[in-house]
């Protein structure tokens, strides 16, 4: 009867206790040595990924092979004098052993460093390296202490949902360039106390810029409050649910809390904006996409694994742009229930009900000229088209003033990453081009 003991999960003045153990129990057994305690192999493998010092320590423990290990002479007393010497031997090894390897070849190590892959790891975040570098309200202050991980990919949504905004702006008077500064909270901004159409879509882009990180940040288990949306969305025969699903639902539950957290009173305003940051999370919870990956031979796609994702991006900033083009007005007045009413001259009857509509109740600036009241820059010195017959033509964006032609080296943001925490850098690019800027 043998027992096999892998020695590569124990260190050798155990290994020694434990054949001494072994010995006194066989001894007591009537079955002193054999057959019993002949049999006991130790038996280890030797590393082939580890320095030299880590060979050595496996080696020692690999080759402790026990057989026949009764001595002739001078009975129990001095086999037991034997193992005794031995485990002091086996103890001064460890130490050595110990010296000798560096803690980067710690067998302890993750699959990333035995791979000798250099992966940069996230800083860890709490309430400090989140929560006091970026401005919050009181409530979500309390939100960020008991959640700063989910926080900061919160920011970092809105942070995307800005840089979108200036996509789908460019070629507008108002491009959403005031509502990003370092370390400035967006909805800070002068331009988000108003009730003007711009107001709607930059609450509405952020709601679900949220929602979207969020999402996405659960799925790649970045996140300690969530994981993967492991839910199974009706049984199929021509694929299989699985992967890692966004998690929409707490990306949609978290986009809720934090931003309408701003919200508490319940006036015209306070309900609008949460309207708008609610259509915001509509926009990416109602066009969530299957993605499958194919498995078989050839790429034959016998079968398919499928997950949920959500939309990119671009797309809901798309769909948001399309909503400010036909965004409804609303009555600027209270309703006795604290309904909003549509102004009577605005509302189409054959218009779905404006639950899935941007809703504003203020006539929006020009935005011609700057005006810190509505965090407005003005348009002087913007590129416009002198070609073009849309919103970007030098006529409508330069608001009549006229413009220059001039041959300009642009230092432009290019490469734009988020940093954490909780901010865009960009890398500069130059260009030299003509250009037509408005006066």
């Amino acid at each position: 009867m043998y027992f096999h003991i892998d020695c590569t999960m124990y260190t050798p003045h155990i290994l020694s206790m434990m054949v001494l153990i072994f010995h006194l129990v066989g001894e007591s057994q009537g079955r002193y040595p054999y057959p019993w305690f002949q049999g006991i192999k130790l038996q280890g493998k030797t590393p082939t990924a580890y320095n030299k010092a880590t060979t050595e320590k496996e080696s020692v423990r690999s080759n402790l092979v026990v057989m026949n290990s009764r001595p002739t002479i001078g009975g129990k007393k001095a086999w037991i004098l034997m193992w005794k010497k031995k485990y002091k031997q086996s103890r001064k090894l460890q130490r050595k052993i110990n010296v000798a390897i560096p803690k980067s070849h710690s067998t302890n190590r993750n699959s990333n460093d035995i791979l000798g892959l250099n992966i940069p790891t996230d800083p860890p975040l709490d309430a400090n390296t989140v929560c006091k570098t970026y401005p919050l309200s009181k409530e979500q202050y309390r939100i960020c202490v008991k959640y700063p991980d989910v926080t900061a990919s919160a920011i970092q949504g809105i942070q995307i949902a800005i840089h979108e905004c200036q996509h789908q702006f460019k070629a507008h008077r108002w491009n959403c360039s005031t509502l990003e500064f370092k370390n400035k909270n967006p909805q800070s901004s002068a331009l988000l106390h108003k009730g003007f159409r711009e107001t709607a879509f930059a609450f509405a882009i952020s709601s679900a810029g949220v929602t979207h990180q969020v999402a996405k940040a659960c799925s790649l288990g970045k996140l300690r409050s969530c994981g993967c949306d492991n839910n199974v969305y009706g049984k199929t025969r021509q694929f299989n649910w699985g992967g890692c699903s966004h998690n929409i639902d707490f990306g949609e539950y978290f986009g809720k809390r934090f931003l309408n957290a701003k919200e508490k009173a319940n006036d015209i305003q306070a309900r609008i904006n949460i309207h708008n940051n609610r259509l915001g999370r509509l926009i990416v919870t109602r066009h969530v996409r299957r993605l499958c990956k194919c498995h078989g031979v050839s790429g034959s796609c016998e079968l398919k694994t499928c997950w949920k994702a959500a939309p990119e991006f671009r797309y809901v900033g798309v769909k948001l742009k399309k909503k400010y083009d036909k965004a409804l007005k609303v009555d600027a007045t209270n309703n006795a229930r604290g309904k909003i009413l549509p102004v009577k001259s605005t509302y189409r009857s054959k218009r779905s009900p404006y639950t899935m509509e941007l809703i504003y109740f203020e006539k929006s600036p020009t935005f011609c000229d700057p005006d810190p009241s509505v965090d407005s820059s003005g348009t002087t010195g913007r590129i416009c088209n002198k070609t073009s017959t849309g919103i970007d033509r030098c006529d409508t964006l330069c608001c009549g003033r006229g413009y220059d032609m001039l041959r300009v080296t642009r230092i432009e943001r290019c490469h734009c990453k988020f940093h954490w925490c909780c901010y865009v850098k960009c890398k500069k690019c130059e260009s030299t081009k003509w250009v037509t800027v408005c006066k």
